[in-house]
């Protein structure tokens, strides 16, 4: 890899290029999911989809036996690649590989040894469905190893920035996920056949990412294991594993309370809102997932390219969010009303107006979270997930004794400005000359906050399309004259008016052509 080829990988637009293909990877086959699924419940059967859905989650489980070694082997690549020690990065990368195949055939060989007691005993399905069940699981866990595999791969292909290639793979094999199934559904109704084409369509991934790594890596043909290499790795990934195993204590313990707390029913008026914000994660975790290699390539050598990262990374998923964020907060009893019915949205209006703060903050906190792990301090990320924990248990079981479920949205959003806040300092105080990146983003986020504060209480659609028109353009306005340098607001200004201008010239010919 040439000087120009390791100095592209950190170039803030190859980052939001990569985040765009990364968009696409997640947006595209959900909407492919959304229009097959309902065939798929028809021709499954309830009893059979319910248990396809379990066995899907599982395969996300298997990640747990990575040990925050795959993400933990991206960070060591990108660095090894900015250093241009080529040749290391090829044995790191085999070592890496094999010890998650390992882990991965451990994993699964342990899932698979239980699968018969737990669908025997545990899971309340029909009599003649278990045994197709068992041998179905069997299946999915002899997948194991691929998917470890595939984590891996997956971490170099981040290290080298080759997103677009990496989604032009997974697109139509995602879409195959859910495609396969149904067709082999019309010649044998039966999870196992399901399965076998979920293998296969895991195989395929594989071999299509060994065969992107090795034109990355060429030198990864020659390379030889050394497991040396992995006790660093071993000890960031270890941190990365304790907040990969909080995150989703800290994501599902405000569903568990509130059925506890208050009923099973009241959760519904939670998690439906929660569900549609979620969603807009797609957006954050695209520009992190691209920003982490190239913030841990450059963060030792070049201090001005990773405070620019930085920035530009929480400009592109603010300027993303705000949008969805202040129209679901100002409009979120229209939405709920006309998605799941006016008596649904009048439990669920306030609900979905505090999530969309949350999510807001949630996006920026990502960012800040990745720069600490790209920067080697995992340890700090675990440690603030522990007492976070801590603090949010109780913080939200008083408020839903005093507010009821809307307390529980109300602590969800404190959360995540608080998360946001303690990660932006922390970073700030490990690597200084982050001070005068967050000093010009300030306003911005202040001022998101303020209208996203704005569109709490209840009020006339007159009013609220009132403020939308003043909002909209106040917060891109701060970002105008707050967040962006004057060469970017100069470079702006040219492209603008060179579109302007085009596109008067092309709304002319087409009038002199008519």
């Amino acid at each position: 890899m040439t000087l120009t080829d390791r100095a592209n990988l950190t170039r803030m637009r190859t980052v939001l290029f990569n985040s765009g293909w990364n968009m696409l990877g997640r947006i595209g086959p959900v909407a492919i999911a959304v229009l097959i699924t309902p065939y798929l419940v028809a021709k499954l059967g309830l009893s059979r989809w319910g248990v396809l859905t379990i066995a899907l989650s599982l395969i996300g489980t298997f990640g747990i036996f990575d040990f925050g070694l795959g993400r933990a082997l991206t960070r060591a690549i990108a660095e090894r690649i900015s250093d241009g020690e080529d040749k290391e990065s090829a044995t790191l990368t085999l070592t890496g590989i094999l010890t998650l195949g390992v882990f991965g055939l451990v994993g699964g060989g342990c899932a698979a040894f239980f699968v018969r007691i737990w669908v025997y005993n545990g899971l309340k399905i029909p009599v003649e469905l278990q045994h197709e069940t068992v041998v179905a699981m069997w299946v999915l866990c002899a997948t194991a190893p691929l998917v470890m595999m595939n984590a891996a791969m997956w971490g170099v292909m981040s290290a080298y920035q080759a997103f677009r290639n990496a989604n032009l793979l997974n697109i139509p094999i995602s879409v195959l996920y859910y495609l396969a199934p149904l067709l082999i559904l019309q010649v044998w109704n039966s999870l196992v056949g399901v399965m076998l084409m979920l293998a296969l369509c895991r195989l395929a991934m594989t071999v299509g990412y060994a065969f992107i790594c090795m034109r990355l890596m060429p030198t990864l043909l020659t390379a030889r294991p050394s497991f040396s290499l992995l006790r660093p790795l071993f000890r960031i990934g270890g941190w990365m594993t304790i907040s990969n195993l909080m995150f989703p204590i800290l994501s599902y313990m405000d569903r568990f309370m509130i059925a506890t707390v208050l009923s099973a029913a009241t959760t519904a008026y939670y998690t439906t809102p929660f569900d549609v914000v979620a969603r807009l994660s797609m957006i954050t975790l695209a520009v992190s997932s691209t920003a982490y290699p190239a913030m841990a390539a450059s963060w030792r050598k070049d201090t001005l390219t990773t405070i620019t990262l930085y920035r530009n990374s929480i400009l592109t998923v603010v300027c993303l969010l705000f949008p969805f964020c202040f129209l679901g907060s100002l409009f979120s009893q229209d939405i709920l009303g006309f998605w799941v019915g006016p008596d649904f949205a009048h439990n669920s209006t306030v609900i979905m107006k505090y999530l969309s703060i949350g999510v807001f903050f949630f996006g920026i906190d990502t960012v800040a979270a990745g720069f600490l792990d790209g920067i080697g301090r995992a340890e700090i990320n675990a440690i603030l997930s522990i007492v976070e924990a801590l603090l949010y248990a109780p913080f939200l079981l008083l408020f839903l004794h005093w507010f009821g479920v809307n307390g529980a949205a109300f602590v969800w959003a404190g959360r995540s400005i608080f998360d946001s806040v303690a990660r932006i300092t922390i970073g700030i105080r490990l690597y200084p000359t982050l001070s005068s990146v967050v000093r010009h983003l300030m306003p911005m986020a202040l001022t998101g906050l303020g209208l996203l504060i704005l569109s709490l209480p209840p009020t006339q659609n007159l009013l609220r399309i009132g403020i939308f028109l003043v909002g909209f353009p106040l917060f891109y306005g701060i970002i105008w004259m707050y967040a962006i340098t004057q060469e970017e607001r100069t470079s702006a200004s040219h492209t603008l008016t060179h579109l302007w201008v085009s596109g008067r010239k092309s709304l002319s010919r087409g009038r002199m052509d008519g």
